[in-house]
């Protein structure tokens, strides 16, 4: 997938680049409305494709839209409780994720990536490539405790999903809207005011 070099050193088992990769693609899919529809054509898939780095053959289906529209609101409907943990959820989808692709994991190294598993053939369509990366990205977060990585945006206008690499686990606002910034000042605002 996405060919960033960033390796977050976490405490416990670090996650792999390949993994990381996937999170970010999740917390993208899962974005990719939040300003108007992203992924309403073929051609909107290729562009969602190409920007994750998919290794080719990039085979785009006619289901590839709605499978990934259905996709997004999959992962949306695990990260929805803020509050709540998402382990359970994040398990579930994975399994259920697994079984729909018919997946049957192998591990591949190509295109500078180390070894990495690859769930489904290349050939397959990309919403199917992408349901199958997010099954395995999910069951290793699931495993090494680390689902929590995934969040909302804690600004109170913004309903957008982010991944946190951070070696503290600090992060609260996606990288969207300038999200942090206006929450701050709102609330320095909300202070100075008798």
């Amino acid at each position: 997938m996405t060919s960033t070099t960033f390796c977050a050193t976490i405490v416990g088992m670090p996650l792999s680049v390949h993994t990381q990769s996937i999170l970010r693609l999740i917390t993208a899919l899962a974005n990719s409305d939040l300003e108007g529809e992203t992924i309403a054509t073929q051609a909107d898939v290729r562009t969602f494709a190409l920007a994750h780095d998919f290794s080719p053959p990039v085979h785009i289906t006619a289901d590839d839209v709605p499978g990934l529209q259905s996709l997004r609101h999959r992962i949306r409907a695990v990260f929805a409780d803020v509050d709540g943990p998402a382990d359970a959820r994040a398990a579930d989808l994975a399994n259920a994720l697994l079984q729909e692709t018919h997946a049957l994991p192998q591990l591949q190294r190509h295109d500078g990536w180390g070894w990495h598993l690859h769930a489904v053939p290349n050939e397959a369509g990309i919403a199917v490539r992408t349901a199958a990366d997010i099954a395995i990205a999910l069951a290793d977060a699931v495993i090494d405790e680390e689902v929590s990585r995934i969040g909302r945006c804690a600004a109170d206008d913004c309903g957008a999903l982010f991944v946190d690499l951070s070696r503290n686990r600090s992060k609260r606002f996606c990288d969207r809207g300038n999200c942090a910034n206006r929450t701050h000042v709102a609330a320095y605002r909300a202070r100075l005011t008798p």
